[in-house]
């Protein structure tokens, strides 16, 4: 037993230090978004008379449960910020650790880099081990941050739902981490173990959500972690039981992981990708060979935006409930101008969320070719008669269509959701698609940029992600932490019109595009000059 795991703590050292950047990253996010939203809770929330109207608002929304789950109960401002912030980022949690294990797991081995290691004299299941040690340190600080973020709160400081609230973020996580082991041992790719992984995941978020606003489905919570997640109840139940469920969910794949990893052959899996077809003949030219590799992304991130699009279009008819007998909204409202109504600072808000999303999309395709560049592919492809330009200009395509067509999918989902649960078209419609169209030239600046950085030099190409988050924070959340003008003014995102609330401003378009072409030009120019490879 003790060969099996040779060598474990170097290779956990070796894994942290691949994740040195990542992991500090990820807990700043997460935590930093807590407190914005516990802060927002706070100054929205903070009486009890307040807290009962949000139960009987929102919190009785049919929407609002399966968005966010039932509200536990209003005895304190932390159980509400617990109750708002709680499932979907304890999701998100469980998403990033699915990630983690698989890129160090799945990931290495297909590019060769396990098949090294295990040529060492290191034990056959010390590198999946070293990948869980460290998704599960990065589990328990991002729990660790959560619950510490509650503590300035009416009631924060209660130790038992302290520690409730560790254990849904801690546990969950854990459990999604024992998911990704045995996807990463039964798939053949990284990418393949990653959607399963997600799937399973995701699915489970949207079964809770069924279980929650469908009556006698409750039982659907038993059958995923994310149920499991909600059953804890922080400031509630505080019943831990559940999160022994996904310690034992862990041990579970972890063992079955492990097995498999045992009885197999180096590189083999059950799941693999689908053959291509005999012939080629389609794939004469660069733009069809980008898209070959690219689309089945781009296609996931349409339905993953769409989905959480059709989601938030659901909710939209019931956003009014919200100003009802609060006076910061109708204050916020009275800011905001005469034709806004909540409404439409709902539509807009959650569309520019959204197109910051999209944003990553940009980043995820230049991190595949950086990705096919390292493999050897792509110097393979410029041996041929094929120019830089031409290739660099496919790839520019699809980022800039993927770019164009995100914002516009999530308008489209959201006018969807919207009249199916009885909001109206026409004029959401129109108000949707303009809020969208706005933020395209934001999302093509942060899309150029994140290319030019891999233009530049493919290592360069993680620090995309940065932009991403930079621009979230100095964009549409820069008025939860009360940022100074300039620094707004750093993000293309706070230059975006607040359409419909207020006319259509076309300077700030023009110059964004404009942005956007001159970093274009400026990554064709250091692609062509620097060595590939």
């Amino acid at each position: 037993m003790r060969d099996l795991f040779t060598h474990t703590g170097l290779l956990v050292r070796l894994v942290a230090r691949r994740e040195r950047i990542t992991i500090p990253v990820t807990v700043i996010v997460f935590v930093v978004i807590n407190a914005a939203t516990a802060a927002s809770i706070a100054a929205s929330y903070g009486d009890a008379d307040k807290r009962r109207m949000l139960l009987a608002g929102p919190g009785s929304n049919a929407a609002f449960r399966f968005l966010l789950g039932p509200v536990d109960g209003a005895d304190s401002t932390a159980a509400l910020a617990v109750w708002r912030a709680g499932l979907f980022m304890v999701t998100a949690l469980a998403v990033v650790a699915a990630l983690t294990v698989v890129r160090h797991t799945r990931k290495e081995e297909e590019l060769g880099r396990g098949e090294l290691i295990r040529s060492a004299v290191t034990g056959p299941l010390a590198g999946p081990a070293a990948a869980t040690v460290v998704t599960a340190v990065l589990c328990a600080v991002v729990a660790v941050g959560m619950a510490a973020v509650l503590l300035p709160l009416d009631g924060g400081t209660e130790p038992i739902p302290l520690f409730a609230v560790f254990c849904q973020y801690a546990c969950t996580g854990l459990a999604a981490a024992g998911v990704a082991l045995l996807a990463a041992q039964v798939a053949t790719t990284a990418h393949i173990a990653n959607r399963l992984a997600a799937v399973v995941i995701l699915s489970g978020y949207l079964l809770r959500g069924v279980a929650d606003t469908v009556d006698g489905w409750g039982w659907l919570r038993w059958v995923t972690p994310i149920g499991w997640a909600e059953m804890i109840e922080p400031y509630g139940a505080n019943d831990l039981l559940p999160a022994l469920a996904c310690l034992v969910l862990f041990v579970v794949c972890a063992g079955a992981a492990g097995w498999v990893a045992l009885h197999r052959d180096l590189g083999a899996g059950i799941l693999t990708p689908r053959p291509g077809p005999a012939h080629a003949g389609h794939l004469g030219s660069i733009g069809a060979i980008a898209i070959r590799l690219h689309a089945p992304v781009l296609a996931s991130w349409v339905v993953g935006i769409g989905a959480y699009a059709l989601i938030i279009g659901f909710i939209q008819p019931s956003v009014a409930q919200l100003a009802a007998g609060n006076a910061q909204v109708t204050e916020m409202l009275r800011q905001s101008g005469a034709a806004a109504t909540l409404t439409d600072l709902f539509v807009f808000t959650m569309l520019s969320l959204l197109a910051v999303a999209a944003c990553g999309w940009s980043v995820n395709l230049a991190e595949r070719v950086r990705a096919e560049e390292a493999a050897g592919r792509t110097e393979v492809l410029l041996t041929t008669p094929l120019g830089r330009t031409r290739f660099h200009v496919a790839q520019l395509g699809l980022v800039v269509a993927g770019s164009i067509a995100l914002p516009l999918v999530a308008a489209s989902a959201m006018t969807l959701g919207n009249g199916i649960a009885g909001g109206g078209w026409a004029r959401p419609a129109g108000h949707a698609f303009a809020a969208a169209s706005a933020q395209i030239p934001a999302v093509l600046v942060i899309a150029s940029a994140a290319v030019l950085l891999y233009a530049i030099r493919p290592g360069l190409t993680h620090l995309g992600w940065g932009l991403v988050i930079a621009a979230l924070f100095l964009g549409p959340l820069a008025g939860m932490f009360d940022l100074p003008q300039w620094a707004r003014d750093l993000s293309p995102f706070g230059h975006t019109p607040v359409v419909p609330i207020e006319p259509m401003r076309w300077l700030p378009l023009i110059v964004c595009t404009a942005i956007a072409v001159a970093l274009v030009a400026a990554g064709c120019r250091c692609w062509a000059g620097r060595d590939v490879g």
